[in-house]
C-alpha cells in the first residue's frame, strides 16, 4: 500500500489530503447494534480492542489485544468460529467459546446479527443505514454453503455498505469545504 501511495505525485504547488475514520466498521457496528457496552468504548474514547480483551479475556496486553481485534472484526466479518480458529492458530471449540463470550458481553451485537439474517431472510435483502439494498436470495437456499456465505455477506453489507456512503459523504463534504 505504501508502495502504490507513493504513485500518487500531487503537481506542482499543490497537496494531496488523506483522512481516514478511526475504526469506522465498529463504530458503526456498535451504533447500529446499540450494543451500550461497546458503544461506551467508543464514547470513552478508548482503544475498542483493548476493551475486547479485557471482557473477554479479563485483561489487555500484546497478545489479548491481538486475538480481541481477529474476534471484534471476525464478527463484523461474519467470520465462523472454523475462520476465526484458522486466523488465531487455535482449535475450533475455543474459538467458538470466544465468540460465545463475545456474544455474552455484547448482547446487543448478537441480536443485531440474528435480527438481520433473519430481515435478509424475510425482505430478500439487507439495507444500509442510507437505506442502500443489498440482495441475498441464497439465504433461502438449501445449499449450507451457500446459505452460510449469504448469512456473512448480510450482516457484513449494511456495515461495510454504510461506511462507504460515510466515506463518500465526507469526500463530498470536504470538496465542499476546500472550495
Amino acid at each position: 500500500g505504501r508502495l502504490i501511495r507513493k504513485g500518487f505525485v500531487p503537481e506542482a504547488g499543490r497537496v494531496l489530503v488523506s483522512a481516514d475514520y478511526s475504526q469506522i466498521e465498529l463504530r458503526i457496528l456498535a451504533h447500529m447494534a446499540g450494543d451500550e457496552r461497546l458503544r461506551a468504548a467508543f464514547r470513552e474514547d478508548r482503544d475498542v480492542h483493548a476493551a475486547t480483551a479485557e471482557e473477554i479475556f479479563g485483561t489487555s496486553n500484546d497478545e489479548t489485544r491481538g486475538r480481541a481485534k481477529a474476534i471484534n472484526f471476525g464478527i463484523v466479518y461474519g467470520m465462523s468460529a472454523y475462520g476465526l480458529s484458522q486466523r488465531l492458530g487455535i482449535d475450533s471449540r475455543t474459538a467458538q467459546e470466544y465468540i460465545d463470550l463475545y456474544f455474552s458481553r455484547y448482547p446487543g451485537v448478537k441480536a443485531w446479527l440474528a435480527a438481520t439474517i433473519e430481515e435478509g431472510r424475510s425482505k430478500g435483502y439487507v439495507r444500509t443505514m442510507f437505506d442502500r439494498r443489498r440482495y441475498v436470495p441464497d439465504l433461502k437456499s438449501q445449499n449450507r454453503v451457500l446459505a452460510g456465505a449469504a448469512e456473512r455477506v448480510a450482516v457484513n453489507a449494511p456495515i461495510q455498505g454504510t461506511a462507504a456512503d460515510l466515506m463518500k459523504l465526507a469526500m463530498i463534504r470536504v470538496s465542499e469545504r476546500l472550495k
